[in-house]
């Protein structure tokens, strides 16, 4: 018989079918280099957990503390992973019961396997989305950076690919440095969110082992609990507070990514990307194909996917497996791919050149100050906005008809006499001062405008905002959580040993 099973020789008759291995069981194997090393460390802080509540002996914790820490350093890489044993718990298990026959069982007192493996997942979670977070912060202040280069850079503003108004491109690349920096604060909520301990649960409702929730959480460094036992077991919404940043980065990434990749075009030429960041082509021997950017594109389209998917499996009832099963190797998987993104990005964007020259020469687009002169008309010559927007409308059409490609204030009035529209005289010199790119830009006194003074003023916010995520960071530290945690068990072997010598 194949004892290598959970349940050989007890409430199972025969092991699982070959079909169930090569299925379900390789699925969730394939999360084991996310929940490995989490799976270790829970089993060490448990046993601690007991024997501080003094439900397993000081000899029995201070030799499993020894073994399982053995284990521990010897890597994750030593156990064996056979899908025909079942996931990662298990397979931890039989390669536990290998090493530790005599000790391994007390590890399951008081806890499920779902509370193990959900705990494994949250701490690798964490550590991943504060990476997250870094690389989102690194990117953040590298659009400060490559933003005050360019506060006099002038260059068309595009609804619909169209020219729209004159701006710069440091208050362009600031309208996608925004949502990113907002994304610092829904990133910070998810951490705060995975950062609680689920640990002590009992299996759904409590256990009558005495555990004290507390003591593990501050173990592990968990600044709280998950105080209802049930839903540190299941907390559906959290699956979705760790994806919907990583939606929401890969979606702003996705919006600047297709743009730089028209820009990058012949027909736009407004950036050249570094050669780092492209690839050739096999058959086109000219091309400088911006793969960096069309994988970054891609990527957001599969995170489109892997949130559905999570959002679906979290909609079941009565503790289905579908809530964390897929989301033990989906979720660590994607914020890996949305610091790759990030770090990607961010090199992209400090390489990348953009051509002046040419953005300039898009903003000289004369019928782009349109909007500024129905504004001019409103303010300088008392109209309602309608009747400035019929007039410059009028005055662009009999441009355009005329084969010309400057507006005049001559032509201006033309239109307004053509619409029968009482028009107030106007000074060429107001004319002038719409007309030209530089002054016009310094006419938009509002909050977040473009005007050189509004974008460093937001800047300065953004490099406020900066700082506070770096102090945020360094507060959390994960990075070297394993090794302090290492050291308090060498505490508390030295304590327990201590103990047992009396």
């Amino acid at each position: 018989m194949n004892n290598g099973f959970l349940g050989a020789e007890t409430r199972f008759k025969k092991p699982p079918s070959e079909t169930l291995v090569n299925s379900a069981f390789a699925y969730e194997l394939e999360c084991s280099r996310y929940v490995m090393k989490g799976l270790s460390i829970a089993d060490l802080a448990h046993v601690m957990n007991l024997s501080q509540d003094e439900v397993i002996q000081p000899d029995v914790a201070l030799a499993l503390i020894k073994g399982l820490q053995d284990v521990h350093l010897r890597g994750t890489d030593v156990i064996p992973l056979d899908p025909a044993v079942g996931d990662s718990y298990n397979n931890r298990d039989k390669y536990l019961q290998s090493e530790l026959p005599a000790l391994s069982g007390y590890i399951h007192i008081g806890r499920a396997r779902r509370e193990a493996s959900t705990l494994a997942w949250q701490l690798c979670c964490r550590e991943k989305m504060l990476n997250v977070h870094k690389a989102l912060t690194k990117l953040v202040a590298t659009f400060n950076d490559v933003i005050a280069q360019h506060h006099t850079t002038y260059m068309a503003d595009f609804t619909y690919l169209q020219h729209a108004q004159p701006t710069t491109l440091a208050h362009y690349l600031q309208g996608f440095q925004m949502p990113l920096t907002r994304d610092l604060d829904r990133v910070e909520n998810a951490l705060k969110m995975v950062n609680q301990s689920p640990a002590c649960s009992g299996s759904v409702n409590g256990s009558q082992i005495p555990m004290d929730r507390y003591r593990i959480a501050e173990l592990l460094e968990f600044p709280a609990v998950i105080e209802h036992t049930r839903d540190a077991m299941w907390a559906p919404d959290m699956c979705l507070d760790l994806m919907l940043p990583l939606n929401s980065i890969m979606t702003t990434l996705d919006r600047v990514s297709e743009e730089f990749i028209v820009w990058n075009s012949a027909e736009f030429a407004y950036l050249e990307l570094d050669d780092a960041h492209t690839r050739t082509s096999v058959i086109m021997p000219q091309k400088k194909n911006p793969y960096g950017l069309a994988y970054i594109r891609g990527q957001a389209r599969a995170l489109n996917g892997t949130m559905m998917s999570l959002l679906s499996c979290n909609q079941t009832i009565s503790g289905q497996p579908d809530n964390r099963l897929y989301a033990y190797g989906e979720l660590p998987r994607a914020m890996d791919y949305v610091e790759q993104c990030l770090a990607l990005f961010e090199e992209t964007l400090r390489a990348a050149r953009f051509d002046k020259s040419q953005l300039a020469k898009a903003a000289a687009d004369n019928f782009i100050i349109s909007t500024d002169l129905c504004d001019m008309l409103v303010k300088h010559a008392g109209l309602d906005n309608r009747s400035a927007h019929k007039i410059i409308a009028r005055a662009v059409r009999n441009a355009l008809e005329n084969a010309q490609t400057k507006l005049t204030l001559s032509a201006v009035m033309t239109a307004a006499s053509q619409l029968a529209i009482v028009l107030p005289a106007i000074s060429q010199d107001v004319f002038d001062e719409v007309s030209n790119i530089p002054s016009l830009i310094m006419l938009r006194q509002g909050v977040g405008s473009a005007h050189p003074d509004s974008v460093k003023s937001l800047a300065s916010k953004t490099a406020r905002r900066i700082s506070l995520a770096e102090d945020y960071a360094n507060e959390l530290n994960f990075e070297h959580f394993e090794q302090r945690f290492l050291n308090r068990v060498n505490e508390y072997i030295a304590f327990l040993e201590g103990q047992c010598e009396r």
